[in-house]
């Protein structure tokens, strides 16, 4: 983990939309909200999880707090994170192993296009 300090983290693509007063039923689900627990801890991320005031949609909240400003590069394993724009910050919706390689090297990587024959 690169930069934990540029680092935040929600749940929100596995949280329930009904029955929230309930455990989590999918067992798939229930597994990656505890493992992004335990990653946030082991890792010392900002975690913002399900059942707390400050709960959100990653796309929703960065704003709210004040963690994007104009000038900024953000990425999130999120299609909403282009939204980011309007904030004057250019911003990408990547995927998962993609944000693997963000969270350990603070980069994006990128291979050399080919060429049009």
């Amino acid at each position: 983990m690169r930069r934990p300090d540029l680092t935040v983290a929600t749940m929100d693509h596995q949280v329930p939309t009904i029955d929230l007063d309930q455990p989590v039923k999918d067992p798939i689900a229930a597994e990656q909200m505890n493992a992004l627990i335990r990653n946030s801890k082991d890792f010392g991320i900002q975690l913002y999880p399900w059942g707390t005031e400050d709960q959100g949609i990653i796309h929703v909240i960065v704003p709210e707090k004040g963690f994007v400003q104009p000038g900024m590069v953000i990425v999130f394993g999120d299609s909403h994170t282009s939204t980011h724009g309007a904030f004057g910050a250019l911003a990408f919706g990547i995927g998962i192993s993609e944000v693997a390689h963000v969270l350990a090297t603070q980069t994006l990587h990128q291979e050399k296009p080919k060429k049009f024959q």
